[in-house]
């Protein structure tokens, strides 16, 4: 078969023009195709509507350039590294549409456009605010009944992009190609799409391929172009064989914190380099490729694995525990042996990793993007991230559709644990925006994962900072559904689980209150009273007959916390 190698340059040039709808695949820190997108900026390709799952750096970095009108997306991701500046910036002063949905409904959207359907039904959106907002032309969606059962649906349309972008761990000259780790999305964000363009850390042989046709992704009689780019997704990671840049993410964060000093970043990192190679010898030296290299032993670098366990903190924790470990240890006792749990990123991996070392080690710890029967040895920032293969021993790694679809919209989740920028006092979640969803005061990165989970597992937990500005009476844009407005309302918009159960704070623990389903106080904190509390919400709390104090984490969790689980997570105070 005829070899369809060529480089960036032509492959861009060829295949990308401006005004186009572009499919971006990888996930938050893992596998984004930035020398495509440095290619992009280089060519000045602008006014381009980009779609995604979960976009990060590669299309954050588009952004930044100015070449991005529109983005449809489950959210714009960097996880813990901070807020998607150039992303929020430019929704917050209306340069750029961002029509929001969800990780489950673009992976279906993409799904339908793969399969040549026009649509494709879904249960998980139905109560949320991602179905009364809409900013592009087109019908976003529709509420339509089962005409089988009458029961209630979200529609979606089918998401099918002119070009997809798509960075795989290897393929053969012809675009047959391969992904090691978990493929997200991005089978089906290519094959909902025109026309295709891989790109390749590794070329390898057809007989290479032949021998592992399994795990052929892609195959060649879709692919229109193959980019050989080694280190390609730098600065995140290339599973199997290259870490994230924790380092050089920062940097990027950094950076992205203000316009003029972005600008002067692509200057340096892009348009002052004639390509990718160009621009890897000005961002890497020889030793720290070699230090973000995977260890063969870890499946991870050994060096990004400490940094991000540290987090950053360095010196003593005190003898006493932090305040987020008071929280991980209330919140990961909520956890049952036994269970099958889809765990958000950040303090509810902290809490699941907890109750696996101590009461519950048969819980089956899965995340969003299809890694599952977890056992991790280091922190992680994603549930992209590199630290959950290799030493973590999954059982399996699949894909999105795996676990928000087969899992979780199936109602096999006994748990979904989540975090939350805001909640009201219905238990509902906000993490998309402050004041006008058209023109915000401040952007978040929107929904992910968590409204698929807050829509269908059987029970949810969410883990919070207890702040005033966090807990309000009702929260400005529903991104995942709690009680909704309290009472039989969830059952009502045809949600199928169980909504929020508990709400784990550093200052006490909450459920809802059976019949109204209002939040109600049934844990103290040591030291907290209801006055604390009460000044810390913003409104009234109910408080159970009886309230409890939360017991001080034992010798045996805090040694766990802070030898398995990771500074990342465990504060200074």
């Amino acid at each position: 078969m005829q070899s369809k190698l060529m480089s960036t340059r032509d492959a861009v040039a060829r295949f990308i023009r401006p005004g186009m709808h572009v499919g971006f695949g990888g996930f938050s820190l893992c596998r984004n195709a930035m020398s495509v997108s440095h290619e992009i900026i280089r060519q000045g390709i602008g006014d381009l509507h980009v779609s995604s799952v979960n976009p990060a750096y590669a299309v954050d970095i588009l952004i930044g350039a100015g070449l991005v009108r529109a983005v449809e997306s489950g959210c714009l991701n960097m996880e813990r590294l901070g807020l998607p500046r150039n992303f929020c910036r430019a929704v917050e002063d209306g340069t750029l549409k961002s029509e929001d949905y969800e990780h489950l409904g673009m992976t279906l959207r993409y799904l339908a456009g793969a399969l040549g359907l026009t649509f494709i039904p879904t249960k998980v959106e139905l109560g949320s605010d991602i179905i009364a907002h809409q900013v592009l032309e087109g019908k976003k969606l529709e509420i339509a009944p089962c005409p089988f059962t009458g029961e209630r649906y979200v529609v979606l349309p089918a998401c099918t992009p002119e070009v997809a972008v798509i960075f795989v761990t290897r393929a053969d000259e012809t675009g047959n190609a391969q992904i090691e780790g978990t493929a997200f999305a991005d089978e089906y964000i290519a094959k909902a799409s025109r026309r295709i363009l891989v790109v390749a850390e590794e070329i390898v042989s057809t007989e290479d391929i032949r021998s592992r046709p399994q795990e052929t992704v892609i195959p060649s009689y879709r692919v229109d172009a193959v980019i050989h780019e080694p280190w390609g997704a730098h600065p995140t990671s290339s599973p199997g064989h290259y870490d994230y840049d924790y380092e050089a993410l920062q940097e990027y964060q950094h950076a992205a914190r203000d316009p003029e000093a972005f600008r002067g970043y692509i200057r340096r990192y892009v348009l002052e380099t004639k390509d990718f190679k160009e621009y890897l010898d000005r961002a890497l030296t020889p030793s720290r490729m070699q230090r973000l290299r995977n260890d063969p032993r870890l499946g991870y670098s050994a060096e990004i694995a400490e940094v991000v366990t540290c987090g950053g903190f360095t010196g003593d924790l005190p003898d006493e525990c932090t305040r987020n470990e008071m929280m991980i240890a209330a919140a990961s006792r909520e956890i049952r042996d036994g269970e099958v749990a889809i765990v958000g990123t950040g303090l509810p991996m902290a809490a699941t990793t907890l109750a696996m070392h101590t009461h519950a080690p048969n819980l089956n710890y899965i995340v969003e993007t299809g890694i599952g029967q977890l056992m991790p040895m280091h922190a992680s920032l994603s549930v992209a991230d590199t630290r959950l293969l290799g030493a973590a021993r999954p059982a399996f790694v699949r894909n999105i559709l795996e676990a928000l679809g087969f899992l979780v919209q199936r109602g096999l989740a006994d748990l979904g644990f989540l975090g939350g920028a805001q909640i009201d006092m219905y238990g509902n979640l906000n993490a998309t925006c402050i004041g006008d969803y058209h023109r915000p005061k401040k952007r978040f990165p929107g929904s992910g994962g968590a409204n698929p989970i807050a829509s269908s597992a059987k029970r949810v937990l969410i883990i919070i900072r207890h702040e005033k500005r966090r807990f309000l009476e009702r929260v400005e844009y529903i991104t995942s559904p709690g009680h909704l407005s309290g009472g039989d309302s969830r059952q009502k918009a045809g949600l199928r689980g169980g909504g929020p159960d508990r709400v784990i704070t550093d200052l006490g623990v909450m459920d809802f209150e059976p019949e109204t389903k209002r939040m109600r106080v049934i844990s103290l904190h040591p030291g907290v009273t209801r006055e604390k509390i009460q000044e810390a919400t913003g409104f009234p709390l109910l408080f159970a007959p009886e309230i409890a104090t939360t017991p001080l984490p034992t010798a045996e969790e805090l040694s766990i916390l802070r030898t398995k689980v990771g500074r990342v997570y465990l504060g200074a105070e």
